[in-house]
């Protein structure tokens, strides 16, 4: 390039608004990450899920967990605290070795960004099942609230695993540890 030439790159730079980056995005944007997953938890990340008691300041009247009856749908009970989450991340927890323990929103995804760093095919499964679970939770509540059909705790368990399974079959993966090994049976990656 001769001088004085403007790149794309340098225009770009120079319009594009600059953002300290944050903890989480490592567990949210990853190679193997679904777009439309990590998108919706990007927004549930930043609060931005039109969750009841956000719409509760602007619109509607009933805040009630559609999982549940809780008096309060809030992002920390419909991913967290509901039983039908807690079910959940205690599934998936306990399928990939681990123990899950209910905490706040924010110590969770501490945990997560601290403990998913690693390239190793656990942190994958991680990364993807906490994106597939968000989604599959926020998509459910949608089809209850607006098509009245919804599907069950085990259903829901098995849509994850599937998209787990999915973005992992046919990886080359180290089968010779017994982890990975133990890891790809419980989650039917084969």
């Amino acid at each position: 390039m001769s001088a004085g030439a403007i790149s794309v790159r340098s225009v770009r730079d120079a319009i594009r608004v600059k953002r300290p980056l944050v903890i989480w995005q490592k567990i949210i944007w990853f190679p193997l990450h679904i777009s439309k997953h990590s998108l919706i938890s990007w927004m549930a990340l930043l609060d931005r899920l039109p969750t009841k008691d956000r719409l509760l300041r602007m619109v509607i009247n009933d805040c009630q967990c559609m999982f549940c009856d809780d008096p309060l749908e809030t992002r920390d009970h419909l991913f967290l605290h509901c039983p039908m989450a807690d079910y959940l991340w205690n599934s998936i927890f306990s399928l990939c070795g681990l123990q899950f323990r209910t905490r706040s929103w924010e110590s969770f995804l501490a945990w997560a960004c601290s403990s998913c760093k690693d390239k190793s095919l656990l942190t994958s499964i991680m990364k993807i099942a906490l994106n597939a679970l968000i989604y599959i939770i926020w998509e459910e509540r949608n089809k209850k609230m607006f098509l009245g059909r919804s599907r069950n705790a085990q259903e829901l368990l098995r849509a994850i695993k599937d998209i787990v399974g999915s973005q992992l079959r046919g990886r080359n993966l180290n089968s010779i540890n017994s982890v990975n090994t133990n890891l790809c049976k419980h989650w039917d990656i084969v």
